[in-house]
């Protein structure tokens, strides 16, 4: 089974999408029967009679709508309906709001993906006049691009075949004994009682050696890419020949079957694996990859990861994923350690060795080198006169240039951890969410308990933790962003919707962790769904805003 989702945290928008290979077919479907079905141009082409009377007959006319064109629907005379036409008004009514955030995904389960490669198939196998286990290689071949392989196949089957390694129509395959004359060119066993098998391109080899082939390589991971055993043979070994040959191997046919449906999600730009551990589902997401400089792609998996369809990093936004990237590697590799050097330390101007100052003299004698130097203007310390603790050498160019890149590095340094201590903060914050949703289950147990109320009575409390998780989230997050922004008035705004957010977020955290008693309890609970809900609407206008503001390219970021 797989559901088409809108990615809206608080706001669960649903809607269900067919996808073609060309982007400018993406269309919404209410159809169940079309789930995971993909379309091309050339394929409707190649069978467009049978197409249009298939789609006719199995859903009605109105069940699929363009997603690129405006959401209104033509009436028998050509002309569109009135704005106080009433089905007009039910239609765009019931069509939910998408968030300017969000991006449209499917979460698939494996059946789901075994569906939509079956189904994929079938559509194929009239258009290429192959067998199924021919049509599915070829599919697998072209990565499961239906317009290219049909364009190819078109142009010229046979070509197409032999670049694959298949034949169009090979003679069933069996396993065979009885031939006095076979010999295995592995373990170079003979006579008729051997069994053996070969694919079309006609090398044999015994089962026992074909089998514990084809195995060690199901073991390291391979499914469709196995090829016949011979030197510089290219035939492939299909699903069937495979299932043939592992029959009595169930352990290592199942491993083969997961490898294919694995080999689906890897070979496609539009899927990915869910990486949470343990996590057996798999995401579709149609957002193409040049879009990914100001989309920020996350998507929520059925096991409840929220994570960058992008990156594989686990929920970013506001900040795209270039920055993310950027951000991370700098606070793993040494680039902060190098300015807390540069603003703590000085180097000897003789033998540039490193020199922290610990004391309070500023005659500085270097223990590589000893050269003697002044730490205030760096200058030779025997040119310093009778002034030896009153430097006053400001003014000389080599002393200014020292100072100044020791302020730099200084000032670099503390912007760094202005936007890294709030970062890390809220970071923090997120994982103590936890420990305050153990604390807050308690709580709602004793107010249960004590006050007769139903569990649904006392899951604002709950809710709230999860109202602070997700804005905590996104305020780390948008510290990243807010770094690497150059300064102007459209950063100002961004700051100014970023400091109503995290208020407010603090405000909600303390009426959750604060204690509640009997007479207050009315009080608290109506405080803190209305809270909550203000501290969602500060998190959406800062995602909203965000969002406009990247696909507008608002902000200016520095290299």
């Amino acid at each position: 089974m797989s559901d088409y989702q809108s990615d809206s945290y608080m706001d669960e928008d649903y809607e269900e999408f067919v996808y073609s290979e060309d982007e400018s077919a993406l269309s919404i479907s209410s159809d169940d029967s079309n789930h995971g079905q993909v379309r091309t141009r050339a394929a409707v082409a190649a069978a467009a009679a049978a197409a249009t009377i298939q789609s006719q007959s199995s859903a009605p006319a109105q069940s699929q709508t363009q997603y690129s064109v405006d959401y209104g629907y033509e009436d028998e005379e050509g002309g569109f309906f009135d704005d106080n036409d009433n089905d007009f008004e039910r239609a765009i009514g019931a069509r939910p709001i998408k968030k300017a955030w969000a991006v449209d995904f499917r979460v698939y389960d494996p059946d789901g993906l075994s569906a939509t490669q079956k189904a994929t198939v079938d559509r194929m196998m009239p258009l290429l006049a192959t067998s199924r286990d021919t049509t599915t290689l070829l599919l697998r071949c072209y990565l499961w691009r239906e317009e290219p392989l049909v364009e190819d196949f078109i142009a010229d089957s046979e070509r197409t075949l032999a670049k694959s390694g298949l034949v169009a129509h090979p003679k069933a395959l069996r396993i065979k004994s009885g031939n006095e004359g076979f010999t295995c060119e592995i373990c170079f066993t003979s006579g008729a009682d051997e069994q053996y098998f070969g694919l079309a391109c006609g090398h044999c080899f015994c089962t026992d050696c074909y089998v514990t082939y084809a195995a060690g390589k199901i073991r390291e991971g391979e499914s469709w890419r196995i090829r016949c055993p011979a030197p510089k043979c290219k035939t492939l070994l299909g699903e069937e020949s495979a299932r043939l040959l592992l029959a009595e191997h169930t352990d290592v046919l199942d491993r083969y079957e997961v490898n294919l449906t694995r080999s689906f999600v890897n070979d496609l730009d539009s899927f990915t694996w869910c990486p949470a551990p343990n996590c057996q589902y798999a995401i579709e997401c149609l957002v193409p990859r040049s879009a990914m400089m100001t989309v920020i792609p996350t998507v929520n998996c059925k096991c409840g990861k929220a994570f960058c369809f992008g990156c594989k990093v686990d929920d970013h936004m506001p900040a795209p994923c270039y920055l993310v990237d950027r951000w991370l590697r700098k606070c793993k590799d040494d680039s902060e350690t190098a300015n807390w050097l540069k603003a703590n330390t000085k180097e000897c101007t003789k033998c540039k060795s490193t020199i922290e100052k610990n004391g309070g003299c500023n005659h500085m004698t270097c223990r590589e080198c000893q050269h003697h130097f002044c730490w205030v203007c760096m200058g030779p310390w025997n040119e310093h006169g009778q002034q030896f603790y009153s430097c006053n050498r400001f003014s000389e160019d080599s002393s200014k240039n020292a100072r100044d890149s020791v302020s730099k590095s200084r000032a670099q340094l503390e912007r760094y951890l202005h936007y890294y201590t709030r970062y890390n903060n809220h970071e923090q914050s997120v994982k103590l969410a936890r420990q305050l949703l153990a604390t807050t289950e308690k709580n709602m147990e004793q107010m249960q308990r004590e006050m007769t109320l139903s569990w649904i009575e006392v899951q604002f409390l709950s809710d709230a933790v999860d109202v602070l998780s997700v804005c905590r989230t996104t305020l780390k997050w948008s510290y990243v962003l807010a770094y690497y922004m150059m300064a102007d008035n459209q950063k100002i705004i961004f700051e100014n919707n970023q400091s109503d957010l995290e208020m407010a977020t603090e405000q909600l955290n303390e009426l959750v962790e604060n204690p509640i008693g009997q007479s207050s309890i009315e009080d608290i609970k109506r405080k803190i769904i209305d809270k909550s809900t203000y501290v969602k609407s500060r998190w959406e206008t800062l995602l909203s805003d965000t969002s406009l503001g990247l696909q507008e390219n608002r902000w200016q970021f520095e290299e």
